[in-house]
């Protein structure tokens, strides 16, 4: 008897629109990890004017500290996307989270996202629904450390809150399953806002934020993973697009999850927050074209700034 999985792994490419490649062009990955990384002002306005120059239907980006809350972590990101909106004031770019770690009661973690809205173009946000064990190393007997990242519920119960109050299209972060079912439960009731949509992390062996292969957390980067997702978003009252952003994979000489996503419908998140290999550096740019390629070699469109908005829902 067929499963659910193999729907998937039979059906034929479909889509309905073309495809969006966003880039995500820094995180708390160091230019020890690659030198291209961007991690001044000026260094991080000037590839995000680059990628979104290039095609890139929207810029994620972090700031120069993810310590900095509310209106410093707001006047910090201000110092770089001035200088961009400068240059193109219709940039469509979102920022990240904070240390949770940090938060003090009452705090929800995306104050700095509503000021930033207010008057730093933001109108895309970051919503992570659930808590993640980010393994950097291990010891010499095997034994492993790393932070914990993630938001309780009451915290992102405030998030959901904050951006529906003020209709900013929500990016859940889906690192774990567990995630999903947690979002699943505000898609479920109708809590969610025009332009969400479900982005899927599939994590390869060297995880999220590690330099060695000790990834411990979420699905691999696999076709059987992507068609796990698709299966539990099935279940979804409220139908939003959906991305995938492959962490710590490597070379990507393996572009078929890639490559199968694009064919079902999907859209793509790249770029050097996500990537790492100790044996090859790439740019932000590098990355952004390798998937454009991709999509063209499967003769999916590749959206516009315009066609990016629209399934962003915003004006």
């Amino acid at each position: 008897m067929a499963t659910a999985l193999d729907r998937y792994a039979d059906a034929a490419p479909s889509w309905d629109g073309p495809v969006v490649i966003e880039s995500h062009i820094n995180g708390v990955r160091s230019k020890e990890m690659n030198p291209n990384t961007p991690t001044s002002y000026d260094e991080i306005a000037e590839d995000a004017i680059r990628c979104w120059e290039a095609g890139a239907g929207a810029i994620h980006a972090h700031n120069t500290s993810f310590d900095l809350l509310g209106r410093d972590a707001h006047k910090d990101y201000l110092r770089t996307w001035q200088k961009v909106l400068d240059r193109h004031p219709d940039i469509t770019w979102y920022p990240t989270t904070c240390n949770n770690l940090r938060l003090l009661p009452g705090e929800h973690g995306l104050e700095h996202v509503a000021l930033l809205n207010d008057d730093g173009g933001a109108k895309v946000a970051c919503l992570d629904t659930g808590y993640t064990l980010f393994a950097t190393e291990q010891d010499d007997e095997g034994y492993l450390s790393g932070p914990t990242f993630g938001f309780d519920l009451a915290q992102t119960a405030g998030q959901v809150r904050m951006l529906r109050e003020r209709g900013i299209p929500m990016v859940f972060g889906v690192y774990e399953p567990g995630h999903l079912r947690h979002a699943m439960h505000y898609v479920n009731r109708g809590l969610t806002t025009p332009g969400s949509m479900w982005d899927f992390y599939l994590i390869g062996d060297y995880g999220l934020t590690a330099m060695e292969p000790i990834a411990t957390n979420g699905v691999p980067p696999t076709l059987e993973s992507l068609y796990f997702y698709l299966h539990l978003i099935e279940q979804a009252r409220v139908e939003h697009p959906w991305y995938i952003s492959i962490w710590g994979q490597g070379a990507l000489d393996d572009t078929s999850v890639l490559r199968r996503a694009i064919e079902l419908g999907g859209h793509i998140k790249t770029g050097l927050e996500l990537f790492y290999d100790p044996a090859r550096n790439p740019t932000n740019l590098e990355l952004l074209q390798q998937a454009q390629e991709i999509a063209r070699e499967v003769g999916r469109p590749i959206a516009t700034h315009e066609e990016a908005r629209a399934l962003y829902h915003l004006t």
